[in-house]
C-alpha cells in the first residue's frame, strides 16, 4: 500500500464511527474534494482494507462511505 493510500485509510478509521471526516479537514489535509475523497476511500475499500479492523467495522465504513458519496452529489 502506498504511503498516500495509508495516510487516507489511517483518517478515515479516526473518524468513519463519527460519520466520516469533516469536509474542511479533508480538503485542508488532502487537497480534494468530499467526492473524491470518498471514491478514493470507496476503492481501497474493495482493493485494500485495514487489516486492523474487524470484516464488521470494515462494513461501517462502508455504509459511511456510500452515505458521504450520496451526500456529494
Amino acid at each position: 500500500m502506498s504511503p498516500e493510500a495509508q495516510e487516507l485509510l489511517d483518517f478515515e478509521v479516526r473518524w468513519y464511527p463519527l460519520g466520516g471526516g469533516p469536509s474542511q479537514q479533508i480538503h485542508e489535509q488532502f487537497g480534494m474534494s468530499d467526492r473524491d475523497y470518498f471514491v478514493k476511500i470507496n476503492d481501497l475499500l474493495d482493493t485494500e482494507p485495514p487489516e486492523t479492523l474487524s470484516p464488521v467495522a470494515v462494513d461501517k465504513m462502508r455504509s459511511v462511505v456510500r452515505r458521504r458519496l450520496w451526500l456529494a452529489k
